[in-house]
């Protein structure tokens, strides 16, 4: 392997580790929302360039690269909206950008969730094709589930990182989530970092 392969492995593990700290630090009151939303958002900047690096394709830099990167990136997902749903009630926690997807269009697939998660079941990502350019992502976790309102159909690249922001989202909020009712405007929303960045794209 490669010495700034491995360079750049290691400085990945590092941010994901300051990332768990930076959790724990939120779910333990040591930090206010818009420390935590700042300095996640540092982290998480750092951990998509590392990643972009790692998985950079030498066949870029040859000639008409820069059209084929302009294709990509007109067609390339782009997250417009999150929402956020209570498993246990079935309530929405709260949207973040414009969701402007009936409830109906969503209800069933997470009644199909709820029914797994009740079960001890996880159920895996799932996409959905709105319209012909909205994509539907549906994330569930231990205490809520989220949906991910796309232009573009998203890649898996794009699902793993929506897996990634929940997975953080749930272990910062888990003190409030693991309670039958919560105030909302408490929690701390990772995913605003995906949502900005699509948003300014």
């Amino acid at each position: 392997m490669p010495a700034d392969v491995r360079k750049t492995q290691n400085f990945i593990a590092q941010i994901k580790s300051k990332i768990d700290g930076l959790l724990a630090e939120f779910a333990n009151g040591k930090l206010n929302r818009d420390q935590f939303h700042a300095v996640y958002e540092h982290y998480s900047n750092q951990l998509r360039i590392a990643e972009q690096a790692l998985s950079s394709n030498e066949e870029m830099l040859e000639p008409g690269a820069p059209m084929t990167i302009a294709i990509m990136e007109a067609h390339m997902g782009k997250a417009l909206a999150v929402v956020i749903y209570n498993n246990r009630s079935g309530t929405l926690v709260d949207t973040l950008g414009e969701f402007d997807v009936p409830s109906k269009r969503v209800a069933s697939i997470l009644n199909d969730f709820t029914m797994h998660i009740e079960h001890g079941q996880m159920p895996q990502p799932r996409v959905e094709k709105f319209t012909s350019t909205r994509w539907l992502l549906f994330i569930g976790g231990q205490y809520t589930t989220i949906v991910t309102l796309f232009k573009n159909e998203p890649s898996p690249n794009q699902a793993r990182e929506m897996e990634r922001l929940h997975r953080d989202f749930e272990a910062a909020n888990q003190p409030l989530l693991r309670q039958s009712q919560f105030d909302a405007s408490r929690l701390a929303y990772p995913f605003l970092v995906f949502i900005q960045r699509k948003l300014k794209q």
